[in-house]
């Protein structure tokens, strides 16, 4: 991974993926879309590899829905605090260091459903995202589910405008781009035309935070009564295909 190191650095000096699912109504939205799907279209009891599992909020909750997870991550310090949750609950199957680019660990067709929630919006060249699909799809049992998130071009722009346009000339560049820093955001279009590509057949593709990223001010606000309602509007529309691109991360399935 081309910008391995400057990865590392920023979710062990920031630390947020603890909490960060959990953390105001933006985020508890992004997790609460996402399971939502995972009930509805997981079989019971599959064998799930979450192979950028962060340090495991998706993978203990599936463990706990009765199924067979192995998680995995490439930053260290996410790891660690998956073993020390592990320790105290002993839920998944096996934590391991890794990354996505090499998942040689695994024998072909080894899992009912692959998770690559985060990395495709850390790959900063057409070859690694490329690699990292060739190998989610290599071991994933025929019939089985994918999984992927990635970031939208256009919404990230309207997240990170601060103040008086000032930062428009470095946003209008990401517009181009694509890339900034240890992050790439494209487009719906790019993303489904992109996992299409290796001859998934498509199942859903959602707007995982919907236009929360529009009430970032207002949700903090809101009473859980308030996150209910939001919420109900919210997963009645997230597969509106007009409001993918408004969304600040994208949620694709495709079945093998």
């Amino acid at each position: 991974m081309s910008n391995r190191k400057s990865l590392l650095t920023f979710y062990e000096t920031h630390g947020q993926e603890e909490y960060r699912l959990q953390e105001g109504s933006v985020h508890r939205i992004e997790f609460l879309t996402a399971t939502k799907y995972f009930a509805e279209l997981f079989q019971p009891k599959s064998n799930i590899l979450d192979n950028c599992a962060g340090t495991g909020a998706y993978a203990f909750y599936l463990a706990e829905q009765g199924h067979q997870v192995t998680a995995g991550d490439i930053v260290p310090f996410n790891v660690e605090i998956m073993q020390k949750k592990q320790a105290k609950q002993k839920r998944l199957q096996e934590i391991y260091l890794g990354d996505v680019l090499n998942l040689s660990r695994f024998a072909n067709e080894s899992f009912d459903v692959v998770l690559c929630m985060g990395a495709f919006y850390h790959l900063l060249t057409a070859k690694e995202r490329r690699q990292a699909l060739k190998e989610n799809l290599r071991i994933l049992k025929k019939g089985g589910l994918f999984i992927a998130t990635y970031m939208n071009r256009y919404a990230v722009i309207l997240g990170d405008m601060v103040g008086d346009l000032e930062n428009l000339d470095e946003i209008l560049r990401f517009t181009q781009q694509g890339t900034e820093d240890i992050f790439y955001a494209s487009t719906p279009e790019e993303a489904e035309t992109f996992f299409l590509s290796e001859g998934l057949k498509q199942v859903k593709h959602i707007a995982l935070d919907g236009m929360a990223l529009f009430l970032t001010e207002t949700s903090k606000l809101l009473t859980p009564n308030g996150l209910k309602r939001w919420l109900t509007y919210h997963l009645k529309t997230c597969e509106e295909k007009s409001l993918l691109g408004s969304s600040y991360h994208g949620m694709w399935i495709g079945q093998k």
